[in-house]
C-alpha cells in the first residue's frame, strides 16, 4: 500500500501528458553571473521539456545570483512563467516553524525535552511521553493525518484531491483525525514523517506566545530574513499575486490532471501553508546560516541528523548527500522539500550558506510517475549545486546522482 508523504518531499517521477514545448522567461529574468547560465538554463528547460508545465528556480553562489523560469503560467493565456512568481512551498514551512521553536528554546520559554502532555495537556491522546524534539525530528510516532484527509490515497487513487482539498479544517480536527490510531512506535525509537506533529507544534507556539502562529512566523522569521513577499494563508484558497497553475497527475486517461492551484490552506497549516517566491526561500536558509535567525548552537542542533532517520533528517531540516563538490566539503547539503498537491519544491544549501538552490516545478506526479522528469531534475540539481553537466549520458559524479538519491528516498518512504 502506498503511504503518501505529500509534505515530506515532492514525488520525483510522473508520466505526464502535457505538451513538451517550453516557453522561457524573458531574458531580463536571468542575471549573468560567475555561475554557468547556459548550463542552468538548458537543464531548467529540460524539466518542462520532460512534461512539467512550468518550473521556477533561483541559484546563488555568494553574491552572484541566477534566477529564471521555464514554461507557461497556464495553458489558456500562454503567459510565460516568471522567476518572481509565487508558489505553494508546502513542507519548507517546517523549517520556519522549527526556527520559531528553537528561538523559544533560546529564550528559555521552551525546552526540547518538554513533553506535549505537559505543555498542551489533552491535545494528543497518548500517554507515552512525546518531546518537542520528537515532534521536530519526526521521531514521535504520531500518525500522519494526510491519509485521513484524503482516504482514497489508501486505495492508491487520487480521487479525493479533486474536491476534498477545498474543505476547511481546524488544527484540532487534523489531530483528532488520527486520535483513534496508536502510535507507530515508542517515541524516539524510530522515524516516520508526521505532518500531525508539526500541527501540534503550531498549537504549542500559539499557547506559549499568546499570538497566532502566523504573527510569530512573520515577526520572528519572515521580517528578519527579508522574506517580504511570503504569504501565510489560513483559509483563503487563492494565491494573492502572479503565479503559475498547479497540476496533479491522476493516471486516468479520461482526466489526466486535476488543476490544484486553489485549495484551502488549512489542510496544511503549520505543516506547510506558506506561499512564496523562490528568492524568499533562499533568503530563509541564508538567514539561518549567517546567524540572523538562530545562534550557532541552535543551528548546529537543527542540523544534527538523527540515527533514526538514517542520517537524512535533523530538526526541520533534510540532508542531501552531495559528493565531489567544492561548495560542500562535508558532502552534505541542508534544506527541505515540499509537495503541495501540484507544486513540488526543492531547497538545498551549502552549510556556509554561500551556494543555494531553490526551485519549484508545477506538477505532482506521484500517481503517474515519469522517469524523464526525474532524470531532468537530477541533471538540474547537478548543474545548480555542483556546476556539473550530466545531460550527455553521464549521470553520476562523485559516485552518486542527486536525482537518483532523492528518488530512492521518496520510494523508500511510500
Amino acid at each position: 500500500m502506498r503511504r503518501p508523504l505529500l509534505l515530506a518531499t515532492a514525488a520525483m517521477i510522473g508520466l505526464l501528458g502535457l505538451p513538451a514545448a517550453a516557453v522561457a522567461a524573458p531574458a531580463t529574468d536571468t542575471t549573468q553571473t560567475t555561475l554557468d547560465p547556459e548550463l542552468l538554463s538548458k537543464t531548467l528547460d529540460a524539466i518542462t521539456d520532460a512534461g512539467a508545465p512550468s518550473v521556477i528556480a533561483e541559484v546563488r553562489d555568494g553574491d552572484d545570483v541566477w534566477a529564471d523560469a521555464s514554461g507557461e503560467r497556464d495553458k489558456w493565456t500562454k503567459t510565460p512563467t516568471k522567476s518572481t512568481d509565487l508558489v505553494r512551498v508546502a513542507s519548507i514551512t517546517k523549517s520556519m516553524v522549527t526556527t520559531v521553536v528553537l528561538q523559544l528554546v533560546e529564550s528559555g520559554d521552551l525546552h526540547l525535552s518538554d513533553t506535549v502532555q505537559d505543555r498542551v495537556p489533552g491535545l494528543v491522546p497518548y500517554t507515552e511521553p512525546i518531546t518537542v524534539e520528537n515532534l521536530l525530528g519526526h521521531t514521535s510516532g504520531i500518525p500522519d493525518y494526510f491519509p485521513e484527509v484524503f482516504p482514497s490515497f489508501w486505495e492508491g487513487k487520487p480521487d479525493d484531491v479533486k474536491w476534498k482539498r477545498w474543505l476547511p479544517v481546524s488544527p484540532e480536527k487534523l489531530i483528532d483525525s488520527v486520535s483513534d490510531q496508536p502510535l507507530h512506535f515508542t517515541p524516539g525509537e524510530m522515524w516516520s514523517y508526521s505532518n500531525t506533529g508539526y500541527v501540534v507544534l503550531g498549537l504549542m507556539i500559539e499557547d506559549i506566545t499568546g499570538n497566532s502562529l502566523e504573527r510569530e512566523l512573520k515577526t520572528r522569521v519572515l521580517q528578519p530574513a527579508g522574506m517580504g513577499k511570503t504569504q501565510l494563508p489560513t483559509w483563503n484558497p487563492f494565491i494573492m499575486g502572479p503565479h503559475p497553475r498547479a497540476q496533479f497527475a491522476t493516471g486516468y486517461s479520461e482526466e489526466p490532471y486535476y488543476d490544484t492551484t486553489e485549495m484551502n490552506p488549512s489542510i496544511f497549516w503549520s505543516a506547510g501553508h506558506a506561499v512564496a517566491p523562490v528568492s524568499d526561500i533562499n533568503n530563509l536558509y541564508a538567514a539561518l546560516s549567517d546567524g540572523t535567525l538562530l545562534s550557532r548552537e541552535s543551528l548546529a542542533t537543527m542540523r544534527t541528523l538523527s540515527p533514526q532517520s538514517g542520517g537524512t533528517y535533523g530538526l526541520g531540516l533534510q540532508a542531501l548527500p552531495v559528493g565531489g563538490c567544492d561548495d560542500f566539503p562535508d558532502g552534505v547539503a541542508f534544506g527541505h522539500t515540499g509537495g503541495a498537491l501540484g507544486a513540488s519544491s526543492f531547497s538545498f544549501h551549502s552549510p556556509d550558506g554561500e551556494r543555494q538552490l531553490t526551485f519549484t516545478y508545477l506538477v505532482d506526479d506521484q500517481f503517474d510517475p515519469n522517469p524523464q522528469l526525474a532524470a531532468a531534475m537530477g541533471n538540474f540539481l547537478n548543474a545548480a549545486l555542483c556546476d556539473v553537466d550530466t545531460t550527455g549520458g553521464v549521470t553520476t559524479f562523485g559516485g552518486d546522482n542527486l536525482g537518483d538519491m532523492i528518488l530512492d528516498r521518496w520510494t523508500a518512504r511510500n
